[in-house]
C-alpha cells in the first residue's frame, strides 16, 4: 500500500541521512521524493510502499531529533 508523507526536517545534511535510513530499516521502499529548502529547513514530500502498517514508520521517524513533524495523507486524498 502506498502512503504519501510530509515531513519537515532540521537543515542538516545528517538529518536526511538518518531520514532514509529509517525508511529501509523499517522496510519501506521509498517510490518517490521531493526536497525543497524553505526558512531554515528542509520539506520533504515523499510517497512510499509497502505491507506492513504506517504507523510502524511515522512513529519511528517522530522519534528523530532532526524531524520537526511529519503528517500522513489520508488514503481518501490519495485516490483523487
Amino acid at each position: 500500500m502506498k502512503h504519501n508523507l510530509t515531513i519537515a526536517l532540521k537543515s542538516q545534511s545528517v538529518a536526511i541521512e538518518r531520514f532514509l535510513r529509517v525508511v529501509r530499516h523499517r522496510g519501506f521502499d521509498l517510490t518517490h521524493l521531493q526536497l525543497n529548502m524553505d526558512d531554515g529547513q528542509y520539506n520533504m514530500a515523499m510517497t512510499v510502499d509497502s505491507d506492513k502498517p504506517i504507523y510502524l514508520l511515522t512513529s519511528q521517524l517522530n522519534k528523530l531529533i532532526d524531524v520537526k513533524h511529519v503528517t500522513l495523507q489520508s488514503l481518501q486524498q490519495q485516490a483523487v
